[in-house]
């Protein structure tokens, strides 16, 4: 090969490398290019949904938060919020011990927003130790709450030992809006029944409002001011430990409230026995001027007993110089046989059992041997309240009640006490029967479906005193046909100058003649007939004057006169006041036709031929009678 055709297949393979070269190019470009692009895309998309993910997943948790803030908020009405948030302070301070003659709880500043609001509470110079301010910031820290302490302010005056501390704070609580209205700060409850002091065991009635945890788990409740942990669930309750966090056990009533204790989740395993060490060390014990003592008299409050109950307490020298001898307790005013110890102040004092109700009271004394300026005196009043007995009740024997026509009638009964009384039915009720349990007032409207018959129905009414009492009584329901309806005036006439009305009861068929001033009883109708004319008769009863036409039905007649209560009158001005009308009186001369014009009414062959006791000359009629009036009717045979 020479040299041109050398060069001739170099230049030939160049040109294919370079062909090779860019067409690669040209084939990425159009063939990969795309491919590149939907990578890009596809990062970019996975990076936004990640993005997104967690988005949704802070949304959720907010949302989760938001849900458990709402639960422990407090009420979205400021007012209310307030009021709340203060009462529960104020239980939480005086569980803690704080107390003095300066202590108050007031409503602080608040602060409305558009996604929540704020509110706050003063207490103001509480005295307590520094175990009783531990224990109080302690639970106020574990409760899952939305609320912080923004100030505080602490004096110690004492030097030495335990002093009493004056303590001053604003706590501020916070309802998130959306939360639900609620009257109560926390979920509460009742006992079902007493718990006595040494019971592990408590029944709680059910609530909707009152969530035990699902899956369950340990959680705080309170009752008065004892702390409980509810450990274990089961079939008739709840098994508790008593006396939780430094409380002290005691007994509780039937009825007493059981209030849900709420606590942070980040809380739940700390103790009061981790602030041991802080206790300890007392930081709130400052130095204090020579002799700046301030004598108290302390541990004196009113008592309520019962007759015969022993009363006890111990008299407190509180703040007491001890270089000036020992405090010396004595009583002044005081009823026999209370006495107290002049070292210890232990009071004792067991009431007579027959002795009275009502206040007893003693004034005690405190001194110090070595200050005769010392000269405290403290007035306690004790309140003697007798056993609670049981409510009487005032039940008639048996009431008539008709079937599907309303009957109202209210329960008569009298309490010893001042307190609200509650009725209620128990065996033998039959269907629809009700009290009002406030009122006592029964309504019943018997249905067509019930049977007639005599119900016997037992009738309870409880008082609100201390321990509760219950009395039963029983009324009789006389429920009867509607033989009212049944009953229509068939005819009247006059028998020897005295009229006569005539009522047949179409459910038996009977027919009973009545004269004026005689009864008329049908169902639970019981009225006296005033008058009686050929046209309509007048009765009376409890209601009034009631007005029954000829060939009406006892339901039908009208109230023409309603009863009203009767004043002082003399016997002369009451019988005028009670005169019917006279067109209607059975002696009015209106009712005697003039003479020769009056036809024979029918009336069975053995009523006699009836004589007007007046003639019209005698006696003129106020309204003339008509030209022919029409017979009196008869009734059927």
């Amino acid at each position: 090969m020479n040299d041109n055709q050398r060069k001739k297949v170099l230049l030939g393979g160049l040109a294919i490398v370079i062909a090779v070269y860019f067409g690669r190019s040209m084939v990425q470009s159009i063939v990969m290019g795309p491919v590149n692009d939907m990578r890009i895309q596809l990062g970019k998309a996975e990076q936004a949904n990640e993005r997104l993910e967690k988005s949704d997943r802070l949304l959720k948790i907010a949302q989760r938060n938001l849900k458990d803030w709402r639960y422990y908020s407090l009420p979205p009405d400021a007012d209310d919020a307030q009021r709340v948030y203060r009462e529960w302070l104020f239980d939480l301070a005086k569980q803690c011990g704080f107390a003095g003659p300066g202590f108050e709880v007031i409503p602080g500043a608040r602060s409305v927003q558009k996604e929540f609001t704020t509110v706050s509470v003063e207490v103001k110079k509480a005295e307590t130790d520094l175990q009783g301010l531990t224990r109080f910031m302690y639970l106020f820290d574990n409760a899952q709450l939305m609320q912080r302490i923004s100030n505080l302010k602490v004096d110690s005056p004492g030097a030495q030992g335990n002093p009493r501390l004056s303590v001053s704070f604003t706590a501020e609580g916070m309802s998130v809006a959306g939360t639900q209205v609620h009257a109560d700060l926390l979920p509460r409850t009742k006992l079902a029944a007493a718990v006595t002091e040494t019971a592990t065991e408590i029944k709680a009635l059910p609530n909707d409002n009152f969530i035990v945890p699902d899956p369950f788990e340990p959680f705080e409740v309170r009752i008065e001011k004892e702390l409980l942990k509810v450990t274990e669930l089961t079939q008739s309750g709840w098994k508790v430990q008593r006396g939780f966090e430094g409380t002290k056990a005691a007994a509780h009533p039937e009825a007493a409230y059981v209030e849900y204790f709420p606590e942070m989740w980040d809380r739940k395993e700390k103790l009061m026995d981790h602030y041991s060490s802080f206790l300890a060390s007392s930081p709130f014990v400052i130095p204090s001027p020579p002799k700046a003592f301030n004598p108290r008299l302390g541990g004196v409050s009113d008592k309520t007993v019962k007759p015969g109950e022993p009363v006890k307490f111990t008299a407190r020298a509180e703040n007491f110089n001890p270089e000036l001898g020992e405090p010396q307790f004595a009583l002044s005013d005081a009823v026999e046989g209370m006495t107290i110890d002049p070292k210890s102040g232990e009071f004792t004092w067991t009431p007579a059992s027959d002795l009275g109700s009502g206040s007893y009271a003693a004034t005690v004394l405190l001194t110090q041997a070595g200050n005769p300026d010392v000269k405290l005196n403290s007035k306690v009043t004790f309140t003697i309240r007798s056993d609670n007995k049981a409510p009487v009740l005032n039940l008639p024997k048996s009431v008539v009640v008709v079937l599907e026509q309303p009957f109202k009638m209210k329960l008569d009964a009298t309490d010893d006490g001042k307190g609200e009384l509650k009725f209620s039915l128990g065996a033998g009720s039959p269907a629809g029967l009700a009290v009002d349990a406030k009122t006592g007032e029964i309504n019943w409207t018997p249905p067509r479906s019930l049977a007639p018959d005599k119900y016997r129905v037992e009738i309870k009414v409880t008082d609100s005193g201390d321990s509760p009492k219950t009395s039963t009584g029983t009324i009789e329901f006389d429920v009867q046909e509607d033989y009212a309806s049944l009953t229509l005036m068939t005819g009247a006439l006059t028998k020897n100058g005295v009229w006569c009305a005539w009522f047949r009861n179409k459910a038996t068929g009977k027919t009973e003649e009545l004269k004026a001033g005689e009864k008329l009883k049908v169902s639970e109708i019981d009225a006296e007939l005033v008058s009686i004319s050929n046209q309509y008769v007048t009765l009376k009863d409890a209601q009034g004057v009631w007005k029954l036409g000829i060939g009406k039905g006892l339901r039908e007649r009208k109230l023409i006169e309603p009863a009203t209560p009767a004043a002082p009158t003399t016997p002369a001005e009451d019988s005028t006041e009670k005169k019917p009308e006279p067109a209607d009186s059975p002696a009015a001369p209106a009712e005697v036709p003039a003479a020769g014009t009056e036809p024979k009414p029918e009336r069975p062959a053995s009523t006699p031929e009836p004589t007007p006791a007046t003639t019209p000359e005698a006696t003129p009629a106020p309204t003339p009678a008509p030209a022919s009036p029409a017979p009196a009717t008869a009734p059927p045979a």
